[in-house]
């Protein structure tokens, strides 16, 4: 280990960017490999901290639900009930309805888009001379 190397694992350390840390001489070994640019290196340096940090916080999240017992979909006995859809759930499960802006509530005919609020789920504003509106 060079004396860059032990200076940038201490600025990891000091700036808590563990998931960095943890893959750094995987990605020091593809940079010299000639794997990766200093550009690539720094992205894919970044991405492992993000990667970290959401695995950490779904962690704790799990933690602080308390489940009596962790199940996965692909886990589940589809075969306990033949009126289970099962290939309706790992549709759903696989997420692409919401990559989409698809609904998946029953009777939704148009797809959701995050720049156009749900009607349903705005606020009443009132209007009127008090909020500065002049009458008609």
């Amino acid at each position: 280990m060079t004396v860059m190397d032990t200076a940038l694992r201490e600025s990891l350390k000091s700036l808590r960017l563990s998931g960095m840390l943890e893959t750094l001489d995987g990605r020091l070994a593809q940079a010299h490999g000639g794997e990766l640019g200093h550009l690539d290196f720094l992205q894919v340096l970044c991405q492992d901290e993000i990667t970290h940090r959401e695995t950490v916080a779904f962690q704790r999240r799990l933690q602080r639900a308390e489940f009596e017992q962790q199940v996965t979909l692909e886990e589940f006995d589809f075969t306990a009930s033949s009126k289970l859809p099962a290939a309706r759930i790992r549709d759903l499960g696989a997420l692409r309805w919401l990559h989409a802006g698809e609904s998946v509530m029953p009777g939704r005919s148009r797809p959701l888009h995050q720049d156009q609020p749900d009607p349903r789920r705005t606020r009443w504003r009132p209007r009127g001379p008090h909020l500065g509106e002049t009458d008609p």
